[in-house]
Formats: C-alpha cells, structure tokens, sequence
C-alpha cells in the first residue's frame, strides 16, 4: 500500500465487495480521508511536524518609507471621512495581505484599516475622528497581529534564532524562544499590547478569524481566447480577506464546444444576484457590504476534460494569471478579482497550470498570534529602485502541528510512515462495518487498530531526550560543568 487507489483496493478485497462505480469509490474515500484525519490528529506525531518562518514587520512610519525621499511622506485625514491619502506611494503599503485588518494609528488614535485601495491611499473601518490636516506626519501603521500558515493545526514552536540570517556572532544564541503566554493570563498582568521591540519575548494567541464562505457562480463562453475547446471544466471560487481565504462556493461544470475558446465566471448569491462592492462614497460611515472581500478562483484538477466526469473527490487548484509571456512576475501568481467586480474571464489555457497550489480544505477559521513585544526591528533593508520594492527583513522561525493534504488523486498517498499505512485501513474498515451495522467485525478491526496504535506512539511521538548526570564536587567546595552549552561539547 502506497497510495489512495491501493489503500482503496485494500479495503475492497478485505470487504469482498469491490464495484467499479465511481459514486462508490467517492464515499469510500472520503471514509479513507476521515481515518486518516483521526490518525493525523490524535497524537503531535513527528512526521505531522512543519518547519517554517515568519516574516516580521516594522512599522510604517512618515519616514521610514519614504521611498521617493522627498522627506517625509504626510497624511491627508478629515474628520468624519473613512478615507486617508498620503502625499506619495509606499512600496510597502502595496502588501495588502499584510496591512488589511492591522491599526494605523492618526494624532494617538487607534483606527483598523478595512482595504487598501492604492499604493497612497487607504480606507478605515470607521470615520477619522480627530483633526482635519493635509499633511499629517504622526500617522504610524503597525503589524501587530500575524496569521499563522493555513495548515497549521497547533503552533509548537516561535523563536528568533541564528537563520536564516546569520547576523549573531559568538556561541550563544542571543533571542531564542518567544513563550506563549494565555490571553487570559496577559490580561491579569496587563501587558502594554502597544510595546515595541526589536524582538519579541512572547506571543498571545488572538481570536480566531472567520471569512465568509462563497455562495455560487454562473458560467459562460466566448470565443477569442486560448482556452482549449471541445472540453470540460470544473470551476469554483471563494471570499480572500486580509490575505485569508474562506470555504468554496458551489461548484459548476462549463462544455466549451466547437469556436469557444474563453469562460466568463459571474460571482453570485443564492437569490440570483451579483456579489460585489459598492465604490467608496465619502458619505459612507462603515465599509460597504462586501468591502475587502476580494475572489480567488479555484477549477478542479481530477476531472475528464472529455466526458466532464468526475474521476474522484475533487481536487480544487488555484487560477493562475498565466498570459501570453511567461516572463512576468505575476504569471504564478492566483488570480485575485477585485471586491468591485463581478464577473472574470479566463482568456488563457496557461491559467489551468496542473501545478498550482492546491485548495486546503477548511471552513474560514484562521488562527493568528500578537508576538510581544510588537517586532519592530529588521536585519537588513532593501532598498526601493525601479525594480524592486522597498522593504525590511527580518524573520522568525516556527515549527507547528500542520494538517495534512486531502488524499483526492488516486495515486496520493498518506503523509505518515510507509509501514503503518494499514492503519488507515484498520480504521476504515471500522467505520464501514459500523455504517452497516455489523458490530462484531467492526470491534475486531478497532481492535486491530488499537493494538498497531500503540506500536505508532512509541516510535514517532515526540520525546523529550534527557541524560541523567552526576554532579561533579571539588576539594574546595566548589562547582565546574566543564560543559558549553552552545555546542554540546565538554570544555576539557
């Protein structure tokens, strides 16, 4: 056993039961794909571990990005109106995942930004409340909270350490681990949640976010476009807010027959209308429905562009923007649809790159973490030119709990060690024999599996390595490890 179809082809042989119906190998993987999760989530599994880092943030201030170096760049704020304009482009206020849903604070108040409509400009969540001015410089945008990966299911680990800039001179590493402190417990000893540093000491789990989930689409076709003809295409989307994407919409199949060559995707609701946002209106006190919800487009990989058959589960890839050259920074880059927008035509077939990142299945929860103190400090610059952006550098490591990836293609296999792959099965069949009421033979497979269980734990659960040492006494009462704790060596 290896994969998806073997596991499958297993359990088919143990139950004696094997149909080629398509409809029935989709609910016995999504059986497969439930042990599997089971499995994944009951212990912090070795092999379920992700090293990764973090890129932190500084603050952006009238003069640290003043990328044009006219001495400042100033803020233009009326009382009363959401909208703020600065009096130049910022490199960095283009990284809208980034600064969307972070404070900007404007003459000592605290405002959240709700989108950033240009490299200069920016709109609040709700109206400027202080004094009108065209050339405000104590406007300060801060990163304060930090989305954790979109496959993390617990973090175990956030440090700064010695790479993967190697700035630190010496044996020791001078930052290390940022321990996590509970809300609850940050609250009694009232930490200042606006003290900067250049490290960070800790982090605070924030609230969970939540993205909407899409609703549905509509789908035609055209000519004029590179889209392969006499096909069939899956396609869905879903709401992308902050840099965080929600749960898909209904999905739709499109024919492109004889001549057509492009797909135009209509964003819709349930009761028949378009899903858009309304131009900003100075009259306006809070964001306008859908404000920020931008679209990300996904079409399904596991399906037979001749028949327009599903061949399992399907397996939702990002649109990418593709294009007539491939020598573009944007080419790999998804498909972002502006919250304005209705509608998005698929001009190229380059778009459907069978490459592109895969949809993680979730339900719009994105968890986020506030280091403390806010990181507010950088390893190196660079510089703003005519073909680059400006920005700052500095990044954390972390190691987490991921989730693992759908097995939906028939030749995916479990991310877990090749010799306990019949625990998959084990569990499965379990299931299967409970959904048909057989009592007997379900224990005797949830025996099965408890028994192999065990042989998992001892071998790839996380161990804390300890070596018992003697102390080491001296005549004159005193004390020497002969031991450097840097490099695990003895000082002798």
């Amino acid at each position: 056993m290896a994969n998806l179809k073997a596991i499958r082809e297993k359990i088919k042989n143990i139950t004696d039961y094997s149909p080629e119906l398509q409809q029935f190998n989709d609910q016995l993987d999504e059986l497969i794909n439930d042990a599997y999760y089971s499995i994944w989530t009951m212990k912090r599994w070795n092999f379920a571990t992700k090293l990764s880092t973090l890129h932190f943030h500084i603050d952006m201030t009238t003069t640290v990005d003043d990328d044009s170096g006219v001495g400042g760049v100033n803020a233009n704020v009326t009382n009363g109106v959401r909208q703020v304009t600065f009096s130049h482009n910022m490199d960095r206020l283009g990284l809208i995942d980034v600064w969307e849903g972070q404070p900007i604070a404007i003459q000592g108040q605290e405002y959240t930004i709700s989108k950033i409509t240009g490299g200069n400009s920016l709109l609040l969540t709700s109206p400027f409340l202080g004094t009108t001015s065209t050339d405000d410089t104590s406007w300060i945008i801060k990163k304060r909270w930090y989305d954790l990966p979109e496959d993390c299911l617990e973090l175990l680990y956030i440090g700064h350490r010695d790479y993967p800039y190697n700035a630190t001179a010496g044996t020791q590493n001078p930052y290390g681990k940022s321990s996590a402190l509970l809300p609850r417990r940050e609250e009694d000893i009232n930490l200042r949640a606006d003290y900067a540093s250049d490290y960070a000491e800790a982090y605070i789990p924030s609230p969970t976010l939540y993205i909407e989930p899409a609703e549905t689409l509509e789908l035609t076709v055209g000519d004029g476009g590179s889209v392969q003809n006499n096909s069939y295409y899956e396609i869905c989307w879903a709401f992308i807010k902050d840099g965080k994407v929600g749960a898909l919409s209904e999905p739709k199949i499109v024919y492109l027959g004889e001549g057509d060559s492009k797909i135009f995707v209509s964003f819709m609701s349930w009761d028949g209308n378009s899903i858009e946002a309304d131009t900003y209106n100075s009259a306006d006190t809070e964001p306008s429905n859908w404000e920020s919800y931008r679209k990300i487009i996904y079409w399904n990989k596991n399906l037979n562009r001749t028949t327009g058959e599903r061949q399992g589960l399907p397996c939702w890839l990002e649109l990418i923007n593709g294009g007539g050259t491939r020598n573009t920074p944007s080419y790999l880059a998804p498909v972002i649809v502006e919250d304005t927008l209705n509608a998005y035509t698929i001009t190229n077939i380059n778009q459907f790159d069978n490459g592109a990142k895969r949809y993680i299945e979730r339900d719009g929860q994105w968890q986020q973490i506030r280091p403390y103190p806010r990181v507010n400090g950088f390893d190196f610059e660079i510089p703003h030119t005519e073909t680059q952006k400006h920005n700052y550098v500095r990044e954390g490591v972390i190691r987490y709990l991921k989730k693992p990836q759908d097995m939906l293609l028939a030749t995916d296999s479990p991310e877990m060690p090749y010799e306990f792959h019949q625990l998959v099965v084990y569990k499965a069949l379990e299931d299967i024999y409970l959904k048909l009421g057989q009592q007997t033979l379900a224990s005797t497979y949830e025996k099965k599996y408890s028994n192999e269980i065990k042989n998992l734990e001892k071998r790839y659960v996380d161990k804390i390595d300890f070596q018992v040492v003697r102390g080491q006494f001296s005549l004159n009462g005193q004390f020497y490890s002969g031991y450097n704790g840097s490099t695990l060596r003895r000082l002798n």
